[in-house]
């Protein structure tokens, strides 16, 4: 009884504790490698521009991004298997080895397909920086002291966010945009001797056959092809590709449903199933994440003569009002979570006919409002999403409906990149286009963008109605 009295006593843990000592180092780990992370998609967006005017090849614009977002589902996916095989220090150490070799090799790139290789091998660094970081929380922290940890990582990405595009528009307007990536490489550097020095050393057991290497692989292809319709010009070529990406996705998820450690629940690709319909819509909505964002800094520049900096600021507005909009619905009830989903859905469509009525002739603050709107829209939906799938997954399946979200949302980032790199290779932008065609170009992206936002605000209204349904069973029942 004593003990029980002391437990309940015990106070909550204080921020001197995870900000000293011992404790102190490792916040300042993770916290270091988050930011590494967080801030590479502001800097790279806010620099984009200028690699493309100085490397050419605008049909590989996009690849930037969708392959950054595939390399990060490879990261995140293998870091569980590799911290089990080469224990914690090497596995967070090697991630951070990733992101330096990619950092290192786009800063050295000749070539766009050059560039947007290593933009790859960041991913697959970062992933593995975001995952392995999460589950040192769990290892290395008492539960009294975890909520205060999570609360530091999620101040590293406000921060990233603030900061990444000032960042990025230093060099940018310098025109140094390969001092961007060679400016982290120290910090990475840094990040990887402090692991090396002061996280356990403990072995794994050295087998690296538990990483999904061909559920990956599938996955990667598929985002491959879907990328590679920027490139050709012959609609037959353009619908081909996108059918063996289709293909290659569905036979991935095929693999995933029968494998015995699935990446995601059994019936995270049903829509006629409640599961499904959550997964479903963060398919859509990270696809129209990237279409809005995608393009920003470029056409910002190029229609509106924009400065690097403003135009990076103006994209980070998306994440600043997903921020601030998810405060809204942090303590939404169970019985609201869907209406929260379709709230979020119906303002990312507002915000997408907004977009495409301001994308051509401005002004830039009415471009900024529903840039704004849009992320104020995924902000109300996206933590009541992610607990209506946690809410509804079996109870076998409860540990993974959590974290394959965000592999479901890179693929959705992932293909978004891809298809709007298509639209707008088939909308006319190709390397030193004019105003006239940017506009054209980037008026067939935004109008594909809507076709997402709707979709993804039809699947929204099936998931409500869904839930009333299971209401009204239950209440019938009682």
């Amino acid at each position: 009884m004593a003990e029980d009295k002391q437990g309940a006593e015990q106070p909550d843990g204080s921020w001197r504790e995870i900000l000293t000592g011992r404790l102190g180092v490792y916040t300042f780990v993770l916290a270091l490698g988050m930011t590494l992370f967080a801030s590479n998609q502001f800097v790279v967006a806010t620099i984009m521009p200028d690699v493309v005017k100085d490397l050419g090849g605008v049909d590989y614009y996009t690849w930037a991004f969708s392959l950054f977002a595939m390399g990060a589902i490879m990261g995140a996916a293998s870091a569980g298997p590799l911290r089990e095989a080469l224990g914690v220090r090497l596995a967070y150490a090697g991630a951070g080895l990733m992101l330096a070799i990619g950092l290192t090799g786009a800063a050295l790139s000749a070539d766009m397909p050059t560039l947007v290789g290593f933009r790859l091998i960041q991913g697959i660094g970062g992933g593995g920086l975001a995952s392995q970081a999460y589950g040192l929380v769990a290892v290395i922290y008492p539960q009294r002291l975890r909520g205060r940890v999570l609360m530091v990582i999620s101040t590293v990405w406000g921060v990233a966010t603030a900061g990444g595009p000032g960042f990025g528009a230093f060099f940018a307007e310098a025109g140094l945009w390969r001092g961007a990536f060679w400016s982290l490489v120290p910090f990475t550097l840094l990040f990887m001797a402090l692991v090396l020095r002061n996280i356990d050393r403990a072995k794994g057991h050295g087998k690296l056959s538990e990483i999904p290497f061909w559920r990956l692989a599938l996955f990667g292809f598929a985002v491959l092809l879907v990328s590679a319709t920027s490139l050709s010009d012959n609609l037959t070529v353009r619908g081909a590709l996108i059918l063996a990406s289709i293909i290659l996705l569905a036979f991935a998820f095929v693999r995933d449903a029968n494998a015995e450690r699935s990446m995601f629940p059994r019936q995270a690709t049903l829509i006629n199933t409640q599961l499904g319909a959550t997964y479903w819509v963060i398919f859509f909505v990270s696809m129209c994440l990237t279409f809005v964002t995608v393009y920003t800094t470029f056409y910002l520049q190029t229609l509106h003569n924009v400065s690097p900096s403003a135009a990076g600021y103006l994209f980070a507005v998306q994440s600043f009002m997903w921020t601030g909009s998810a405060f809204l619905v942090a303590s939404v009830s169970p019985a609201r979570e869907a209406l929260a989903v379709v709230a979020g859905m119906a303002l990312v469509v507002i915000a997408a006919f907004g977009i495409l009525f301001t994308v051509e002739t401005g002004p830039v603050l009415a471009i900024a409002i529903a840039i704004g709107a849009s992320g104020a829209g995924i902000g109300l939906m996206n933590n009541p999403v992610i607990q209506r799938a946690m809410a509804v997954a079996p109870e076998t399946e409860q540990h993974i409906a959590g974290t394959s979200v965000q592999t479901m949302r890179n693929i959705g980032i992932a293909f978004g990149a891809g298809l709007s790199g298509m639209v707008a290779s088939a909308g006319g932008l190709t390397d030193g286009a004019g105003p006239e065609v940017v506009a054209v170009a980037m008026r067939w992206v935004y109008i594909v963008n809507i076709i997402f936002a709707v979709s993804g605000l039809v699947v929204a209204l099936k998931l409500l109605l869904g839930q009333r349904r299971e209401a009204l069973v239950l209440k019938a029942g009682d």
